[in-house]
């Protein structure tokens, strides 16, 4: 499991299992962004800056590559693409669209990473941006347990 950050970066490593035809099972989570690059701004107190990604359709890559390749844009299709993936013979990667705005959640969140959160969030209201805090807001409190 990798981003479509790490992955892009690292791509030419998939073309070793195929290479040696090694049964690894590869999903993508593809939010079009440098998602932990981002966040890593934002706890400092930065809005985040030429993090955005114009990523293929890693699927059809694999699959021009000669190997399995499934693209799941609907959440419904998860399993399916998962279960296909799985009983391919070889490699074969699974590209996952995800939501750009959807955060990962450290495993512990400090005091300075909240007031940077804070302050990062300030400035881009503050620049005019405030419909990214509010698609922020919408993607990420939908989440959150309930009471």
């Amino acid at each position: 499991m990798c981003g479509d950050g790490g992955f892009a970066m690292l791509m030419g490593d998939f073309l070793t299992l195929l290479q040696y035809d090694l049964p690894v099972k590869l999903v993508v989570f593809d939010n079009g962004s440098l998602g932990m690059v981002a966040l890593e701004m934002l706890v400092a107190g930065y809005p985040p800056y030429q993090t955005g990604l114009k990523t293929p359709d890693f699927a059809a890559m694999a699959r021009a590559a000669g190997v399995t390749g499934i693209r799941i844009e609907n959440p419904d299709d998860v399993r399916g693409g998962l279960r296909e993936a799985l009983a391919a013979d070889g490699p074969a990667l699974v590209d996952v669209l995800t939501d750009p705005n959807a955060l990962s959640m450290p495993p512990k969140i400090t005091g300075s990473q909240v007031k940077g959160f804070a302050l990062a969030m300030s400035k881009l209201v503050l620049s005019g941006d405030a419909d990214e805090v509010v698609n922020m807001a919408r993607s990420n409190l939908r989440n959150l347990p309930r009471p």
